[in-house]
């Protein structure tokens, strides 16, 4: 029984131990076991009356992972309980004082293999590694195996023969297909879960309570309502959650019984099944999961896809276990002959030149000879001698084709442009038959062994089930595929997609990236632009930008394509706005691809009649000069944003126009304009309930307007009401979900903080802050929020707050966003004046003054000339900073900035020689302040005051 790839199924006692279900019964019923405990229970009673040492349980148990003696004891006790066993009178497992245990009950049975695979030749190695990776992943060691090897090779009949061979073992099956695979995210694993969700009822609860963002991309399993309450609550998810969630459900379902999972093809997989695989395979938790993948190693070194670059470095730190096929030996095709047919395997000259022609590839061979069966027993050839195998399998496919009914044929090639799994009732339509009839069809075929295979039942919205059908092997539809005349296959092309709009009508959204490759190949350009419209729209619902730039990317190649005309211009906006939001969640809109999606949006909407949607439309473009720096041409969009508000009599465009101005007027100073329009914008978004926006807007009017509100009011000296407007803010961010408006408003509550030197407050916030820049990957955060944390540690004594800040600001430039860059280098000034580096102070200065300048962003002003008149002081030119600390004042109180007023006449004051005329000033000031919130620079103010009294 020492052979660890053949699994242990044998009984002691009231016992029934099940190595390859994992599973251990007393009496029939199942015993709780831990997989650890489990794993160590197999090494025992593998050596069973032989001693297992201590660090022989631990390397084949644990890994070779360092974990101390203890957790063996403990895992030991654990087991003894379960089997109600006593350390001191053992029955089972006995202990050998300090060296390690064995296990001493009588064994019934032997080590058994799995029910031997049937019909395979030359796979005894390979399947060996993947019976042994089983037993691994049964006892807690979560298993990834890629299965490499060319199309034909045999990957699916050695998966397909082991999963056999597993019994009743859970498994769930997913295939990446060619034809509907473009950029649709997690394709074939949900297609795995719907499969598992067949066989396993308590599966949609699980996912309910653990990974609801799955169960919202499985609709036909929940009711329209729950649909509905789901797509609410996951507004804030991301593609990060989706891995996590699927995680979780993967080490929650294993902890019951161990899962097999199958994932076909992924030279064809999407970028989010490739980082869904990475972060499974890299997880740390038990698992008692064996996920086995499969392509065509060729094919993902010349399309340069993700999954080649993964696959190497996971082999590297050994989370994954590749398996090569190799074609058939000469022996091993003599093997398969000596099967099949028996009569040939005798002629070694035969084998060698069947062997030569065939390259031993699998499923080449046995079309070869199953053509020269059917040949034979038909009478058209004479001897074996004397019948010339083919020089392709293109040719022994033909040859197949050849002998079917017209009709069968006529299916096939209808079947094989929807790809390699279709729908009968699609195919039906195809054909001017009825679905029954087509079903029959398949099914005679599938009962024949012969192109086709049952794939699954699909429940319809009027609760009948679809039949679904696959080919047997890629390549029967390849090459059924290419044989068809290119006028005729245009012609198929667009009856399927006919058919996917008449019989999906109801679930358009759920096959739009299939619809759009029928209508290109069907060589409707403009109907393609929209379905890859739609599919974008699916993928960013999905919390996938990625995968949405693959698709509305393939949909503008289309463009030239499509015939001029509004037609045209309508389904090129609705594609490069897709393209603007994906980018904005992803590299930032200022990037000079976010910019030219936004731009070229503004161009359409010129060539385009004025219409409520295209409105919207205008947001986008505010922001993205926004971010730039440029708030001149922000402001322009702002103002026809409202007049386009006023002309659709469109309350929530009106809040849109009211907040994006408002924010373009702060930033210029003109803080006294800008409050009433954030009040007005709060004001209509309360009355109207704060609707859901498009997925294409991301930037929340109400949400917007509590956060800049919160910063005006700490510019105007309201501290507790900026306080609370910026808590509001966070608040509705974080109900929305959308990860640009969370952001966003995170960094105005932040700025609130440094506004009255929180320095502990924002290095919480800002921390924070940065955990969900890295969990959303907002490229666009990164520079702010390492640059506000920089901020407040220096501010709290720590030296190296300033490089932090330093490469905040590197970091904010280098994506192309300008919003706020003056105010991120007083920062940068301030954080150099805590560390006394005068230098720096003096360089962040003049880099500060230069961009206020450039970007017309004078609402820092005040700030630098208050951090100049500090400097100056320092250098001890106190002339100079009298001079700063007054232009300081002078322009705090033309833009009506209280607050930064109150600092420069307070420093003012504190100089030598300061006049009671500026006395004065201060005391004023001072009497138009009427908060209460305690502020350092308040306690000053009053001491200096009393002392000058």
């Amino acid at each position: 029984m020492d052979d660890p790839s053949v699994p242990l199924s044998l009984r002691f006692g009231p016992f029934a131990f099940d190595e390859a279900n994992a599973r251990l019964l007393a009496e029939g019923q199942a015993i709780a076991l831990a997989p650890k405990a489990f794993g160590v229970l197999t090494e025992l009673l593998r050596h069973a009356g032989t001693l297992v040492t201590k660090d022989a349980l631990l390397d084949s148990v644990w890994g070779h992972r360092h974990v101390s003696e203890s957790v063996l004891k403990t895992t030991i006790s654990e087991l003894r309980a379960a089997l109600g066993d006593d350390a001191k009178h053992p029955r089972w497992v006995e202990t050998a004082s300090r060296r390690g245990y064995r296990f001493i009950g009588s064994i019934e049975g032997t080590a058994t293999a799995l029910n031997e695979p049937r019909g395979l030749i030359g796979r005894e190695p390979e399947l060996a590694r993947l019976r042994a990776a089983w037993s691994r992943a049964a006892a807690g060691q979560r298993q990834l195996c890629c299965v490499a090897g060319e199309a034909g090779i045999g990957k699916t009949a050695m998966i397909d023969a082991f999963v056999a061979s597993l019994g009743e073992a859970a498994t769930a099956h997913g295939q990446c297909i060619e034809q509907v695979g473009e950029g649709e995210p997690y394709l074939p694993v949900l297609d795995a879960l719907a499969g598992l969700a067949r066989t396993d009822a308590s599966l949609v609860t699980q996912l309910r309570r653990v990974a609801p963002t799955w169960l919202l991309q499985l609709p036909w399993l929940i009711d329209r309502e729950e649909q509905e309450r789901l797509q609410a609550g996951l507004a804030s998810a991301t593609q990060d959650r989706m891995l996590r969630e699927f995680s979780e459900l993967v080490e929650q379902l294993t902890a019951v019984r161990p899962l097999l999972l199958v994932t076909e093809d992924l030279h064809w997989c999407d970028e989010a099944t490739v980082r869904l695989i990475d972060h499974v395979a890299r997880r740390r938790p038990p698992a008692r999961l064996m996920w086995i993948v499969t392509y065509r190693t060729p094919e993902l070194v010349a399309n340069d896809h993700p999954l080649n670059g993964l696959r190497h470095e996971l082999r590297a730190r050994r989370l994954c276990e590749e398996l090569l096929l190799d074609p058939f030996s000469e022996a091993e095709l003599a093997a398969y002959l000596a099967r099949h047919r028996p009569g040939l395997a005798a002629d070694e000259a035969h084998v060698r030149r069947l062997h030569r022609q065939t390259d031993g590839l699998p499923l080449f061979v046995a079309n070869a000879v199953d053509e020269l069966s059917t040949a034979t027993t038909s009478g058209d050839a004479g001897s074996h001698d004397d019948w010339a195998v083919p020089d392709s399998l293109a040719g022994v496919i033909e040859r197949q084709r050849a002998r079917l009914a017209p009709d069968a044929a006529a299916l096939l090639e209808a079947a094989a442009v929807c790809g390699v799994e279709f729908a009968c009732s699609i195919v039906a339509h195809m054909l001017g038959s009825d679905a029954a009839t087509v079903a029959a069809d398949c099914d005679e075929l599938a009962r024949r062994q012969a192109w086709l295979a049952p794939a699954a039942l699909e429940p319809l919205a009027d609760g009948t089930l679809e039949a679904r059908f696959t080919f047997r092997h890629a390549l029967y539809r390849q090459a059924l595929y290419q044989r068809i005349a290119p006028s005729a296959r245009v012609s198929l092309h667009r009856r399927a997609a006919a058919a996917l709009e008449q019989w999906r009508a109801d679930r358009i959204d759920a096959v739009a990236a299939a619809l759009a490759l029928h209508h290109e190949r069907g060589l409707d350009a403009l109907a393609a632009m929209r379905a890859y419209a739609a599919a974008g729209e699916r993928a960013l619902g999905r919390f996938a930008p990625h995968e949405t730039l693959l698709l509305v990317t393939r949909g503008l190649t289309l463009l030239d394509r499509a015939p001029e005309g509004e037609a045209r211009c309508e389904a090129e906006l609705a594609l490069q706005q897709l393209r603007g939001a994906a980018l904005a969640q992803s590299t930032g809109v200022t990037t000079p691809e976010g910019r030219a999606a936004y731009l070229r949006c503004a161009t359409l909407c010129e060539l385009l009649p004025p219409t409520r949607p295209r409105a919207w439309v205008m947001t986008g473009l505010v922001w993205m000069f926004t971010a730039s720096g440029e708030y001149l041409q922000a402001e322009a969009i702002a103002l026809r944003l409202c007049a386009a508000a006023d002309a659709f009599d469109d309350d929530l465009l009106r809040a849109a126009g009211a907040v994006s101005l408002a924010v373009t007027l702060l930033q210029r100073g003109r803080i006294g304009e800008a409050m009433p329009l954030v009040q007005r914008a709060r004001a209509l978004t309360e009355a109207l309930g704060h609707p859901r926006l498009p997925v294409t807007v991301m930037h929340d009017p109400s949400a917007l307007a509590w956060g800049v509100g919160a910063v005006v009011h700490a510019y105007t000296g309201a501290v507790e009401l900026a306080r609370q407007w910026a808590e509001a803010g966070a608040a509705r961010a974080a109900e929305i979900g959308v990860p640009v408006m969370r952001g966003f408003a995170a960094r105005c509550a932040s700025i609130v903080d440094v506004r009255f030197g929180r320095a502990q407050q924002v290095l919480a916030r800002t921390q924070r802050m940065r955990e969900l820049v890295r969990e959303h990957q907002l490229g666009q955060g990164e520079g702010p929020s390492r640059a506000m944390l920089g901020w407040a540690r220096a501010r709290t004594g720590d030296a190296a707050g300033l490089s932090d800040v330093e490469a905040g600001c590197a970091a904010h430039a280098a994506t192309g966003a300008w919003f706020e860059a003056s105010g991120l280098r007083w920062m940068a000034v301030d954080a150099a004046l805590a560390s006394n580096d005068l230098a720096a102070a003096r360089r962040h200065l003049d880099d500060g003054f230069a961009m206020a300048e450039r970007l017309g962003e004078t609402l820092h002003l005040p700030d630098l000339w208050a951090a100049r008149a500090t400097l100056a002081e320092r250098e001890g030119d106190l002339t100079a900073a009298r001079e700063a600390a007054g232009t300081s004042a002078r322009l705090a109180a033309e833009q009506g900035a209280l607050t930064a007023e109150l600092i420069a006449r307070l420093a003012l004051c504190e100089l030598q020689g300061a006049s009671p005329a500026e006395l004065d000033d201060l005391r004023a000031l001072r009497a138009r302040w009427h908060d209460t919130t305690p502020w350092p620079v308040l306690a000053r103010v009053d001491a200096l005051l009393a002392a000058g009294a």
